[in-house]
């Protein structure tokens, strides 16, 4: 699997609590003394609130921060380590700790030669619509014309819009992403010498359309061999709830994008810890 360039980006993240009363926001004596470097004063101890032995002091110069808001989606440690598995160390990445998430920011616009018979294309695109349907944040659809595309795929008997991938000797795509890690273009070419009939063709598409998502890998980590991203070899496969759950989670607003896999470790201990100790709503500040 190539990809043409990588530059390191992380996604500012913020996590904030307050009182619901007034947008006044409360932080711990301890963080109070850190921010702000001097010593408490009278009308500071007027404003102390207690919550389970911790002083927390008003912060009136607290200024909230830009961006979108949302709900911190949450999920149990065992769906986070197969998700893990499945949406870092991709093989392009040098180390574990800098391998990156990869998604799509904007709509996925599909261009199929037509090389492909009709059957197969309207199987391809029902099966994509599908995805689109489940996903709420993934827009996919069908284009005529390649101009109009950023997801082409062809054959080695078509024209090679990919010229990368000219003298690979198997089926493969080619990817393309920004410094924020988002994916803007994609190219899949298959390889007509190994899937020679219309049965292999759409599998394979199929296939790699779902990897080329997040740049996602198999695992065999928990996962059952019915589900696809436990990489069992299946003809004529169909994505499972768990499945449809971890490509949602991907795109889901509620999750930092586009960090390192030690940002998104640390993200989520971080935020974990807050919740349970604190036990409020926690949200997420997009920048």
């Amino acid at each position: 699997m190539k990809t043409y360039k990588l530059i390191l980006f992380t996604l500012v993240f913020g996590l904030f609590y307050g009182n619901a009363q007034q947008g006044e926001v409360f932080i711990s004596l301890k963080r109070f003394k850190q921010k702000y470097k001097r010593a408490l004063t009278k009308k500071d101890s007027l404003n102390f609130r207690f919550h389970k032995n911790d002083t927390l002091v008003l912060d009136e110069f607290y200024v909230a921060p830009t961006g979108t808001k949302v709900p911190y989606d949450y999920k149990d440690d065992n769906f986070l380590e197969i998700y893990k598995s499945v949406a870092f160390n991709n093989v392009t990445d040098s180390t574990k700790q800098k391998s990156f998430m990869h998604y799509w920011k904007d709509d996925i616009k599909i261009y199929i030669s037509k090389s492909f018979d009709k059957k197969t294309r309207k199987a391809f695109f029902d099966f994509t619509n599908k995805v689109s349907e489940k996903i709420d944040s993934l827009n996919i659809y069908q284009v005529k014309d390649p101009k109009d595309s950023n997801y082409i795929i062809y054959t080695d008997s078509d024209f090679q819009y990919e010229p990368r991938m000219s003298k690979y000797k198997s089926t493969d795509y080619y990817v393309y992403w920004n410094n924020k890690n988002q994916i803007y273009r994609m190219s899949m070419r298959l390889k007509n010498d190994i899937e020679f009939n219309s049965n292999l063709k759409l599998n394979k598409l199929k296939n790699q359309f779902i990897i080329s998502l997040g740049q996602f890998n198999y695992t065999n980590n928990n996962l059952d061999c019915k589900n696809f991203f436990s990489g069992c070899s299946k003809p004529n496969f169909e994505l499972t709830e768990l499945d449809y759950e971890l490509i949602k989670y991907h795109y889901s607003y509620g999750i930092c994008k586009g960090t390192d896999l030690k940002t998104f470790e640390d993200n989520h201990k971080r935020t974990k810890e807050n919740i349970n100790k604190n036990k409020v709503l926690t949200n997420l500040i997009h920048n």
